[in-house]
Parts: C-alpha cells; structure tokens; sequence
C-alpha cells in the first residue's frame, strides 16, 4: 500500500487511515485536518465506474431466478472494492476545509411562551 504524506510537516501517515477516514484524517504529528484530495477521489471513482461497468457485462446474460439481479450486485459489490483498493494506492492528502464555528444559542428573557400559555394575547 502507498504511504499519503501531511503536505505541512511531510509525516507518512497511512494509506488505509486515509481511505478509512477520508474526509476527515488528522496528522498525528502537527495535528492539521486533512482529506483525500479530490483528485485522487475522481481517479478512483473513475475506475470503479469501468470496474462495475465490466461486472454488469460479464453477468448480465446469466439465467435463473436471479438473472435480474445478480449484475446489479456484481457492479455494486466491483465498484466498491475497486474504488476503494485505487484509493488506497493514489491518495493524496489535502488541507481540509475549516469546521464552521457552533455559537451558543441564548434565550431571551421574558418573551418565552412557557407560563402564558403559547399564544398571543
């Protein structure tokens, strides 16, 4: 498996961290949030779509009584493992966008409906 470098402090982190936690991998030394760039994400995306494209082809002509359904889980099962095993080999790490800040919510005093039964008067 490829080794994903921190693009600040160069720390190898991984390859299957990243694929596990993609979107969100903190480097365990500078502790910077990073992602799988997008890049990355489309090549694999890209090959899984080809990969469940050829399982839906070679499974379609099969007969019985899941004839129907077998290539529709072929290409899904082929598209998963595919798509994860290529981001596995050619991830890059990217800085994660920031996390938005939560502000607390206060209640302002003496125009709350609790006591005055919730309606207008």
């Amino acid at each position: 498996m490829a080794v994903c470098i921190c693009p600040h402090c160069k720390t190898e982190i991984s390859a299957a961290l990243a694929a596990a936690y993609s979107n969100d991998i903190e480097c365990t030394k500078c502790k910077t949030r990073l992602e799988v760039a997008s890049g990355s994400r489309a090549i694999s995306s890209f090959c899984g779509l080809g990969a469940a494209a050829v399982a839906w082809k070679l499974s379609s002509g099969s007969g019985g009584d899941l004839g129907a359904v077998l290539p529709t889980l072929y290409a899904f099962l082929a598209f998963g493992g595919v798509s994860a095993l290529v981001v596995l080999l050619t991830a890059n790490l990217s800085n994660a966008p920031a996390l938005p800040a939560s502000e607390p919510v206060h209640e302002v005093g003496g125009h709350s409906g609790a006591g005055h039964g919730g309606g207008h008067h």
